[in-house]
Order: C-alpha cells, then structure tokens, then sequence
C-alpha cells in the first residue's frame, strides 16, 4: 500500500508510508503533494520571524531577550520569575497575568 509519489514544487520523489496513508484516508484528507522538506519550509515560513527582543520581565523588571515582541503585550518572565510562577500555577491551564509587587 505504500506510494512513491513525486513532489509538485521541488520535484524530489518521497514515500508515504502505509500508516500515513491510513491516517489520511480515516480523516479524510487528501494525500500530500510536496515532500516533507518542502512542507515543513511553508510551515516555517508561516512562523513569526526569528527575531529578539530586549524588555524587561513582567514581574520582577530585570532586563531580558525574547523573541516576543513588546508591542504586542504577551506576558513574558525571566527564568527565575517563571520557575516560582510554574511552581504555583499550571500555566497550560491558567492564563498568565502579571505578578504585581
């Protein structure tokens, strides 16, 4: 069941193996039609640009570098700050507010 199939942007052949193929076929989408190189260049390209910021953390004010940019107010801590606030709160369950002193 397995397919060779050529890539429609680069050329290159690549393979689907039989459980890519199950998985697609299950739900429901079509087959790919670049190679994974050239899938994963579109998903990078989707990306924010790789690009550092220097801002102070939300909490305690010491000077960082992140890639989140500070105009668009996400909340960002140090190292230390996000250790203590992991500690006490789950981040992937809570959203993050500031820490006011």
């Amino acid at each position: 069941m397995a397919k060779t199939k050529s890539c429609r942007q680069c050329g290159k052949k690549f393979r689907l193996i039989d459980m890519e193929l199950t998985f697609y076929k299950k739900k429901g989408y079509p087959e790919p039609e670049k190679c994974p190189t050239c899938r994963q260049k579109r998903r990078e390209a989707l990306r924010n640009p790789k690009q550092f910021f220097k801002r102070k953390c939300d909490r305690c004010g010491k000077k960082i570098v992140t890639t989140y940019d500070p105009k668009k107010g996400d909340v960002v801590y140090c190292e230390k700050c996000f250790a203590e606030y992991y500690e006490r709160e789950d981040p992937l369950f809570r959203k993050a507010e500031p820490v006011k002193h």
